[in-house]
């Protein structure tokens, strides 16, 4: 993360970064900030495949109204944070100071505070399936292959469910547990990883919602031009112990679980990073007009 305290031949190199060549209008730097936008797009429908797919499994009864959240809580909080950046970076970095005191920005402000509901109510999804998932019991059933063909399921991953087949039921060994209120089986190996990734589910989720809150408050302090210095370097020490956790839970991802979960939590910690360069752009931007009008 950028360090705002920086001196002014510093603030030239990150000026410099974030300009040279130019494509159709767009300096290299934008063009990379954009492409990482639209990958974060494409894994959305990324996200509704895998999380439709394993709905089939997970709420035989079918997906109701109820429990929609819960059945699409990384689809549906990944659209809210996708519309959510884009907001940030209209505020930070494309719209002027006075369009954002304007009607404008009470609008941007207006479907920000919708998709911060999206959020709080994925995190609630996130909960809802952590405690879904680690709700196991222990089968009557020994023999995991008198369940084939029958509309049973094994656990994979979280939110991967394959059909329970003759090849497969002779590898589940040990005592069978079963997700209560489903047709998933699995070993006790298989509900405990399950059980280690809803967890860092929630806690990621937990701490981008920290984390957004503070750059919320930056933008608002730096529209009333109250964004000292002091305050961001503050920030940026709990940001950078926030993005840590965040960093971590990628990793942890990418050893556990699938390399989608690990892709997305990294162009995502890479998009905000960016949200962080404009933020640190707008204010020495503010600051050098400041300075030029005390001078005339």
């Amino acid at each position: 993360m950028p360090d705002p305290t920086l001196d002014s031949s510093t603030l030239n190199e990150t000026e410099a970064v974030t300009s040279g060549f130019t494509i159709f209008g767009l300096t290299g730097f934008q063009c990379f900030k954009y492409a990482i936008y639209l990958l974060i797009s494409y894994n959305l429908y990324l996200f509704i495949l895998e999380e439709g797919s394993a709905t089939a499994s997970a709420y035989a009864q079918g997906v109701t109204l109820s429990n929609f959240i819960e059945a699409y809580s990384a689809t549906t909080d990944t659209a809210a944070w996708l519309v959510l950046l884009l907001i940030f970076e209209l505020e930070t970095a494309t719209l002027s100071d006075e369009r954002l005191k304007t009607w404008q920005g009470s609008a941007l402000l207006g479907i920000k505070s919708i998709c911060y509901c999206f959020i709080l109510y994925a995190f609630y999804g996130y909960l809802s399936k952590f405690f879904s998932v680690t709700a196991v019991s222990n089968s009557l059933v020994t023999d995991a292959c008198s369940l084939v063909g029958q509309g049973w399921s094994y656990v994979v991953s979280l939110n991967e469910y394959e059909p329970l087949n003759s090849e497969q039921c002779a590898a589940l060994v040990g005592p069978l547990q079963q997700i209560n209120n489903t047709q998933i089986i699995g070993n006790s190996e298989m509900m405990t990883l399950l059980r280690n990734l809803s967890s860092v589910d929630v806690i990621n989720a937990g701490t981008w919602i920290l984390v957004v809150a503070m750059l919320q408050v930056e933008v608002i302090l730096q529209l009333k031009n109250r964004l000292s210095d002091k305050l961001i370097k503050i920030n940026k020490i709990i940001k950078g112990f926030l993005y840590l956790i965040l960093f971590a839970a990628a990793v942890y991802w990418w050893i556990d679980g699938s390399f989608l979960d690990f892709w997305d939590a990294f162009i995502w910690l890479v998009a905000f990073i960016f949200i962080d360069l404009n933020i640190l752009e707008w204010q020495n931007e503010t600051q050098n007009e400041q300075q030029e009008a005390t001078e005339q």
